[in-house]
């Protein structure tokens, strides 16, 4: 069960911050606490009709303009506060980001409680994507205000994410959550479940997840349902997700993503039967896929169903040919007491293939059938190639040799097999009893 997407439209775009253009004065109540000389409110009256144009690179002249007049002048009235925030509106306005955060800059240190150009600045470093330093200007737009907004936390702490600063988004998503526990959105809460996940903090997000799963409806709360899902499998907690997974299969039992997961679950928990129950619904409800058919022939034929599993062997080797499933599927005909049909499942490709457990198995057909000698060159050619099943491979050697009557190629092969760990004991006792033999 792989993990669910995470909402992320948060990386589209922050919402524009409502930008207040001085017009005499600051349209925000605290934009700046320093008293504005005349010149100031004149120049700035000058430029209202050019901003309601949009007429911005004019009033960027005329801004400039000023500043000019007023250094020559030896005054300090072009360092005043609205001025440059003025200056670095435009420059917002005309997506000169770089130009509107040096803008900004000028004015806050001029005036550090200037919270319309805190939050404007945070807007531009957005844009430029220098997400830290928008977090932070958008925690000193919050701190300034005189009416605080949660909304301003909240893009502080999505701006900190986008920087990879979890711990700092997931402090102030917290400090939200204490302070307005009413304004905490849905959407909100995906955030922090994202910033909680980055830091591996799983446990902590669990909250979170199953709030989300019960607040959203729609393919949302399916979503949501995955995740939580998701992570009770990653964090071992199989009777939470046997649990969620059979409440969601009651729930919505035509929905066949839920028979798909709790099949999973019940598989990792060892619960074959259980698993397979599951998968089959899951069968009656979509197409499975070749993984699918697989899984689910291979849980028929672990449980002895084997004619359940025969169709969908056949059904994945008509679209992908595959040894270990050729394979399987004799073995599912072996299991239901059709030697022969296994073996003809299997002979042709089996004769003309090195592959030794496909060898294996051709000579334990041959061996059922009383074809002993066949049997014998089967399992020969699989003990020469000395991988993993050649001890084996001898030991049935010996026995099918034995079976003819050819004691000196069964004792050969019997003593091949002795040197094997895991045959040796039976190779030994047969080598035993075939010396008794030969002395009666």
């Amino acid at each position: 069960m792989s993990m669910p997407k995470l909402h992320r439209a948060w990386r589209l775009a922050l919402l524009l911050i409502m930008l207040a253009f001085p017009v005499g004065v600051s349209a925000v109540d605290n934009s700046s606490r320093q008293p504005m000389p005349p010149a100031v409110r004149l120049v700035l009256a000058r430029i209202s009709p050019m901003i309601k144009a949009e007429d911005y690179p004019h009033a960027v002249e005329a801004l400039k303009a000023f500043k000019t007049r007023a250094e020559s002048s030896g005054g300090t009235d072009g360092d005043h506060p609205e001025i440059g925030f003025a200056l670095g509106n435009c420059y917002l306005m005309l997506e000169q980001h770089a130009s509107a955060v040096a803008a900004y800059k000028r004015v806050v240190a001029r005036d550090e409680t200037h919270t319309a150009a805190w939050l404007n600045m945070a807007k531009a470093c957005y844009e430029l994507e220098q997400y830290a330093d928008a977090g932070r200007a958008f925690e000193k737009g919050y701190a300034t205000a005189t009416e605080k907004s949660p909304q301003t936390l909240y893009y502080s702490a999505v701006a900190h994410m986008l920087a990879e600063n979890h711990v700092r988004a997931v402090d102030l998503f917290r400090r939200l959550a204490d302070e307005y526990p009413d304004a905490l959105k849905p959407e909100w809460k995906e955030n922090w479940v994202q910033s909680l996940l980055a830091m591996d903090r799983a446990r902590q997000a669990l909250p979170l997840i199953r709030d989300l799963a019960r607040v959203y409806t729609g393919e949302k709360k399916i979503q949501w349902q995955e995740i939580l899902l998701y992570q009770y499998m990653q964090l071992d907690m199989p009777k939470a997700a046997i649990d969620l997974a059979q409440r969601l299969t009651r729930q919505t039992p035509t929905v066949a993503k839920w028979w798909k997961a709790l099949a999973h679950i019940q598989l990792t928990a060892g619960k074959e039967e259980a698993a397979l129950a599951a998968l089959t619904i899951y069968s009656y409800l979509t197409p499975l896929s070749l993984d699918e058919k697989k899984l689910l022939a291979d849980l028929n034929l672990q449980l002895g169903i084997p004619v359940k599993a025969v169709p969908l062997y056949e059904a994945y080797l008509k679209e992908k040919p595959n040894p270990r499933v050729l394979e399987r599927l004799a073995t599912a005909f072996q299991q239901m007491g059709r030697p022969e049909t296994a073996l003809a499942t299997i002979e042709t490709l089996a004769s003309r293939s090195h592959d030794p457990a496909l060898q294996l198995l051709r000579g334990e057909l041959l061996y059922e059938l009383k074809r002993y000698d066949a049997a014998v060159a089967a399992y020969r050619q699989v003990a020469r190639a000395k991988g993993r099943h050649a001890g084996r491979a001898w030991l049935m050697a010996g026995y099918a040799a034995w079976q003819m009557h050819d004691w000196a190629a069964s004792k050969d092969a019997f003593a091949h097999a002795a040197k094997y760990k895991a045959e040796k004991r039976s190779a030994t006792n047969a080598l035993r009893q075939l010396a008794q033999q030969s002395a009666d």
